[in-house]
């Protein structure tokens, strides 16, 4: 019986696949990581948003993060004169605004409240948005402002033109005095006509780590497979 072939090893394909072995190897175990990161977070808001109503009374100003995502009862009106329209929200594929209203409770605290959703061409050409005057007992979620992406633009207060929540400019466009640095988003009635509505899926935290995490490891395997394939067919054919 012959004796085998050593697998003699490719010199430079060995070279390149050492170092992209370990790169998808570590971009999978980063993913894992931040799953775990993910999940933590997922965790923690749903316990804050199943947690009962609080009164706004009660968060304090400096440490109001850790608020964020608890329901809030607040009682007060709208002053619909100052509604601040937030450009590119998109409700079941079709685009239009976040409507934002500056609110006066009826303690003086004086508030952005994010009402929802309203279209850029009302139906009929006739806006039917609600615009309650008189006041109103609310259940809020509090949450803070942000761009969220670099290549959204900046905001234009002189121009009014807003393409992202920005808490402190839009308080300052509203001529809010003292306002706290979070807005509080309200759910509408869904059985009210008119605008403004709810948005047309939960907010939720994309978490596909998982999902990139197996990419990542299976291009692993697929390498490993490739460059062990490769050498055996190579001892065969007498390399």
């Amino acid at each position: 019986m012959a004796d085998r072939q050593p697998i003699r090893l490719n010199f430079w394909m060995t070279v390149c696949a050492i170092p992209a072995l370990m790169l998808l190897i570590g971009l999978g175990t980063w993913q894992m990581q931040r799953l775990e990161w993910k999940e933590g977070i997922i965790a923690e808001r749903a316990v804050r948003q199943g947690a009962p109503p609080i009164r706004i009374s009660s968060i304090p100003k400096n440490n109001w993060q850790e608020y964020e995502h608890r329901r809030v009862i607040f009682r007060g009106t709208f002053s619909h004169s100052r509604e601040i329209l937030v450009h590119n929200a998109v409700r079941h594929g079709q685009t239009g605004y976040r409507l934002i209203v500056p609110f006066e409770t009826t303690d003086g605290r004086q508030i952005l409240v994010d009402r929802g959703w309203v279209p850029k061409v009302w139906p009929n050409g006739q806006i039917k948005r609600r615009r309650p005057s008189d006041s109103l007992d609310l259940i809020g979620t509090v949450r803070r402002g942000g761009k969220g992406t670099p290549w959204i633009p900046d905001n234009d207060p002189a121009t009014n033109q807003w393409f992202y929540i920005d808490v402190a400019q839009m308080a300052a466009h509203a001529g809010l005095k003292d306002s706290p640095p979070y807005i509080l988003r309200v759910t509408p009635d869904r059985r009210e006509p008119g605008y403004p509505k709810g948005p047309h899926a939960s907010h939720k935290i994309r978490n596909k780590h998982l999902e990139y995490a197996i990419t990542w490891y299976g291009l692993a395997a697929t390498l490993v497979i490739v460059y062990v394939a490769y050498h055996f067919r190579r001892r065969r054919q007498g390399y």
